[in-house]
């Protein structure tokens, strides 16, 4: 059972407690990301994040937060998406206030000071280099920039260089006063959680700042001419992206998407594993993913494949998506429904797990479950509505695609996706 709680000043509780284990998981979420960033500060969200381990005015450095956690034996990190930003800590149950504190103190109370601020930009920096030199993690913002064009959601979440050096300790704070605000706070917590777990939270978090912000309204995404982007870079394999726009949160097609996702790459023998790997080698790693935001949603699938063989590879994706329209059997269905039935039941196994499903799906408006609903919103999908759904994602006209490799012009892939 999920228990709710929503404190006076708009902080929400999310607790759901689990017998026969020692541990308690705790995340603080907060609804802000890169979508919530202007081109000035693009990068800020991030940049946050690790400025919120670099010391408070209790816990003076970053030595003195790791001491201290380590010291519990716990488990803590956090992380920025372009919707939310989330800090936590799983450790023992003896340990449940003393990382309420820590959570607290770090999310709202770290001192940012410009010294730390130039010290870290440097260490951004260098995550940033990191990914633009990883085709396989770069290939990612390379496709959400033409699958979303001009809107804020389709900014990456480590920002520019450029941008990262001139950040300043005031517009660091001027940002978390605005978003790191009790309306737009989850306290999620989950595990072997003590009796008065609420009046704990509300001790460490009641006297967070009121206050609500909505993401920006974005447009509705219209079909660009470029449907393809290519990024000229010498590599030994190829790394691409094909999708397209789909559901949002609250959509009730999304999970019938997801179980249409397992059937074409969410497993080892899904459609196009099989087709495009074990049949003819030509990719290492493949996978389809679907993925809700607050107002809109993406299909995609994702592959490294054989430099000589790409254009290959991408051309039977796309037949296997468009068959896939038409000719989906009840068996298919039905092993997509017992492969993520199981997948769900081993991930309550660890309480972190736990309150990351709900937190994270409440946070960008979504209605945390259990999991004995959310498997009845699955069991619930027929056939028809597979391909309905299949019908309507896998578009022709809406797929859009994205290439890393060594190649001069994207024209021979716009070819096939114009096909």
């Amino acid at each position: 059972m999920i228990e709710r709680h929503t404190l006076e000043n708009g902080l929400k509780i999310l607790g759901q407690k689990s017998e026969g284990t020692l541990a308690a998981s705790i995340l603080v979420v907060l609804k802000t990301g890169s979508r919530n960033e202007t081109p000035k500060i693009h990068g800020i969200s991030h940049f946050l994040e690790h400025m919120c381990f670099k010391g408070t005015k209790r816990r003076k450095s970053a030595p003195d937060i790791a001491r201290e956690i380590d010291s519990m034996g716990a488990k803590n990190n956090a992380f920025t998406s372009k919707e939310f930003t989330g800090y936590y800590i799983q450790a023992n149950e003896k340990y449940f206030e003393q990382s309420l504190d820590i959570l607290s103190d770090m999310a709202f109370h770290s001192v940012l000071s410009q010294e730390e601020i130039k010290r870290e930009s440097g260490t951004i920096i260098e995550e940033i280099n990191m990914y633009e030199d990883t085709p396989m993690y770069n290939i990612s913002d390379v496709f959400e920039e033409i699958l979303f064009e001009n809107q804020q959601i389709a900014q990456n979440v480590t920002g520019e260089k450029e941008v990262i050096k001139l950040v300043t300790s005031d517009a660091m704070k001027k940002y978390r006063d605005k978003f790191y605000r009790a309306g737009n706070t989850i306290v999620a917590c989950a595990g072997s959680l003590p009796d008065n777990y609420i009046s704990q939270i509300e001790r460490y978090f009641g006297l967070v700042p009121s206050g609500k912000l909505e993401y920006a309204g974005e447009r509705t995404n219209k079909m660009y001419s470029q449907r393809v982007r290519l990024s000229k870079k010498d590599t030994e394999q190829a790394h691409i992206y094909m999708g397209c726009e789909s559901y949002d949160i609250n959509n009730s097609n999304r999970y019938a998407l997801d179980l249409l996702t397992t059937i074409m790459g969410g497993n080892m023998s899904s459609r196009l594993f099989i087709e495009v790997r074990e049949k003819r080698g030509l990719a290492y790693y493949l996978k389809a993913a679907s993925e809700n935001n607050y107002d809109t949603g993406m299909f995609t699938v994702r592959a490294g494949l054989n430099v000589d063989k790409t254009e290959e590879a991408v051309r039977i994706i796309k037949e296997e998506l468009l068959k896939a329209r038409s000719d989906i059997k009840e068996e298919e269905l039905k092993r997509a429904k017992d492969y993520v039935f199981g997948t769900m039941a081993l991930s309550e196994e660890n309480s972190m797990n736990v309150a990351e499903q709900n937190g994270l799906e409440e946070i960008i408006g979504g209605e945390a479950l259990p999991l004995d609903e959310r498997i009845k919103l699955y069991q619930r999908v027929s056939l028809d509505d597979i391909l309905n759904v299949a019908n309507d994602v896998f578009n022709p006209d809406k797929l859009k695609l994205a290439v890393i490799g060594p190649y001069e012009t994207p024209e021979k892939f716009a070819k096939i996706l114009k096909s």
